[in-house]
């Protein structure tokens, strides 16, 4: 009788504990992804600043911009499928609904808006993805 109580009063603790964990983790797991391109740009800056600022601190850039949403004017100095390349410093890589037009070619001013995921020292590139072209 004793082991009876017991168990029902374990599993009266277990099964709602099981049941709110479970659904966490499924409300977790197939949450909404973020859409970058309906997110407002958090700053706006032309390329040469940005690179200019990158190169001269980091760390003080990456407490500004990193993992933030920025729109970028500059020119392109080069492009390949879901590339573009900002005053040679600026790597842009486009989300995977955007494909490159014939309107985009090298040497061309353009603003393109995406998350900066920070600089690597060894390119001397500032890395953007989710990039979307706003104006041409």
């Amino acid at each position: 009788m004793i082991n009876k109580k017991i168990t029902w009063s374990l599993l009266r603790i277990l099964i709602p504990l099981f049941i709110i964990g479970f659904t966490i983790i499924y409300f977790t797991y197939n949450k909404p992804h973020k859409d970058f391109n309906k997110t407002p740009s958090q700053f706006t800056i032309e390329s040469k600043k940005l690179i200019s600022f990158y190169q001269n601190s980091s760390e003080d850039a990456n407490t500004k911009y990193l993992d933030k949403i920025i729109l970028i004017t500059g020119t392109i100095t080069d492009f390949e499928e879901n590339i573009i390349i900002l005053d040679n410093g600026i790597v842009c890589t486009l989300d995977p609904s955007q494909k490159i037009d014939d309107q985009i070619y090298t040497g061309s001013e353009i603003s393109i808006k995406g998350r900066c995921i920070g600089y690597d020292d060894l390119l001397e590139e500032i890395r953007v993805d989710h990039s979307f072209v706003i104006k041409r």
